[in-house]
């Protein structure tokens, strides 16, 4: 049903178009007498189309029309008028039909109102759809333009204002205005029309100039509007990857700095497979086996760097398929290995599994420590240790043994370093709880997840573990009754009260503090010298020096 509203004066005279008009089956009519009646009743009902009679003066029919379309109401209009003049002025003013007061053109009026009608539905279902479609765009993470004869015809809300500049200001204008030079503008016109993909789009990563001269980098897609017609334009769509663009360069200059630790590192840094298929191999462990990396990458650990059976009858080739299947058990392994020329040598190997999103065992990342050399017999100690070593003790958890065997281990450290060169490290040892509360990790726990009994470190397995983890950074927390529990621990008590002697570092002063704060002992090796300084209650009790 089409919904007429009629301005008309009540005649009782009515022309036979309108009695036609009213009596449609397909067509309701609300008739009204004045303009302003007229307005009121546009802006509180739904009305299809407006009608003003010729039994109104013109200039009334005028006025209904000019206020309809001054304020907005997208209504298509009807005037009915017996002079041409007026037909001219309301054309002007935006009437759709203008019927002349005769009897043939009268006639029409009641299909000039449905085609109407059915034209503005169609037209409205359009608008719709426009407003719809423009919010979409609007409101899409992606900038976008459409460039006709180098010219931009359209954009979205996003493109100026990612660009820096208003609407009006890129309407019409070159898109050469946003390209910051001719090596940039000819990349681009080849990337987006000389080569195009799958569906018809170029691509092309790209830098465009804002409005204040800055460089922004987009990844812009382009195709025709009409890919059979390219002349109708272009469409543009262009994403801001400034940010990643800033991150791909900065993992790019992390994994040359990366690379070089890696191939400067004094341990060997070795990637394998599940199947034992060696991945990669730093510099270090080239030269330290013997191989290029060609001749390892691909090949299996068995045959070689690592034989099938050490020379104690340990196979070799089954601790390799143990490690693959619980690697966890492995965090830590000591075992003998052998070089290109056969020479068997002992390496302490750090593993580390790496799994995928799914926590399958893809890797395991392994770093290895030559210790074929490291052996230092705990009867080095002095005999003077024992005169105040029970007064050190006394009021602690700290079981003598536990204590002997963390000396004798900060000795060797003192005195053989690693590879020649000096290293220091730190034990603190009892009062463990407080110890842990007081410091946080600073890489991963190597002793975490392992038995106690695994962990003793007066057990005749776990020193030269230790003294291999001498190396990193931070300090050994071991129980009093021997248990280790940490390692590579950062201590982060207040310092501030403590008082240690001039020419000792941070180190130093941590221990001083912790010491201070709980019931534990440390032991400090030095790096410079291989000093061994011994705490307690906040203060350097013993210090031992090579010559001692």
């Amino acid at each position: 049903m089409i919904h007429v509203l009629l301005v008309d004066r009540d005649t009782g005279n009515l022309p036979l178009s309108i009695r036609e008009l009213l009596q449609d089956r397909d067509i309701s009519v609300t008739r009204v007498t004045s303009a302003q009646e007229a307005l009121d009743y546009i802006q509180s009902k739904t009305v299809d189309v407006v009608v003003t009679s010729d039994s109104l003066p013109d200039a009334t029919g005028l006025v209904v029309l000019k206020e309809v379309r001054s304020r907005g109401f997208f209504l298509p209009f009807v005037m009915v008028t017996g002079s041409r003049e007026v037909v001219r002025e309301a054309l002007q003013l935006g009437a759709d039909y203008c019927l002349i007061r005769d009897e043939q053109s009268l006639e029409l009026l009641p299909q000039v109102v449905k085609n109407l009608a059915k034209k503005w539905a169609g037209e409205e279902n359009l608008r719709r759809d426009n407003r719809i479609m423009n919010v979409i765009l609007d409101a899409s993470p992606l900038a976008m333009g459409v460039v006709k004869d180098h010219v931009i015809i359209w954009m979205n809300e996003l493109m100026p204002r990612m660009l820096g500049y208003k609407e009006h200001e890129l309407l019409g204008t070159d898109p050469l205005l946003l390209i910051p030079g001719e090596e940039e503008h000819q990349r681009i016109d080849k990337g987006l029309y000389a080569s195009t993909r799958k569906g018809g789009w170029g691509l092309v990563d790209a830098q465009l100039k804002r409005k204040d001269g800055t460089l922004l980098s987009c990844h812009l897609q382009s195709r025709p509007v009409d890919p059979s017609d390219p002349s109708q334009g272009y469409i543009i769509i262009g994403q801001d990857i400034t940010e990643y663009v800033r991150m791909k360069d900065l993992i790019r200059k992390n994994e040359l700095r990366y690379q070089d630790l890696i191939d400067t590192a004094k341990s060997i840094i070795l990637r394998v497979d599940t199947e034992g298929t060696i991945r990669f191999i730093n510099r270090y462990g080239e030269s330290f086996f013997g191989y290029s990396a060609e001749e390892l990458v691909g090949k299996n650990v068995v045959g070689t760097i690592l034989p099938r059976k050490s020379r104690t009858g340990r196979d070799l080739f089954s601790m390799v398929q143990e490690v693959m299947h619980n690697p966890e058990e492995f965090e830590v392994n000591i075992n003998e290995n052998m070089k290109k020329d056969g020479e068997r040598i002992w390496i302490a190997w750090t593993n580390k599994a790496i799994r995928d999103d799914k926590g399958t065992l893809v890797e395991i990342l392994s770093i290895g420590t030559d210790i074929t050399d490291r052996k230092v017999n705990v009867r080095d100690l002095e005999d003077s240790f024992t005169s105040w070593k029970h007064h050190l003790l006394e009021g602690t958890d700290i079981e003598e043994p536990v204590f002997d065997v963390a000396y004798a281990i900060s000795l060797e450290v003192s005195r053989e370093g690693r590879e020649g060169k000096p290293i220091g490290t730190t034990f603190i040892l009892g009062d463990a709880e407080q110890v842990l509360a007081k410091s946080r990790q600073l890489i991963l726990n190597p002793f975490e997840g392992h038995s106690p009994d695994a962990r003793l470190i007066t057990g005749s397995d776990l020193k030269e573990t230790i003294k291999e983890l001498s190396q990193l950074d931070g300090a050994f927390v071991v129980r009093g009754d021997g248990v280790v529990e940490a390692a590579g621990r950062y201590i982060t008590i207040d310092t501030s009260t403590t008082t240690i002697p001039k020419g000792l570092g941070t180190r130093h002063a941590s221990v001083a503090g912790i010491t201070q704060e709980t019931k534990a002992v440390g032991i400090v090796v030095s790096q410079s010298g291989g000093r061994i300084s011994i705490f307690k209650d906040g203060r350097i009790v013993r210090v031992i020096t090579l010559n001692e």
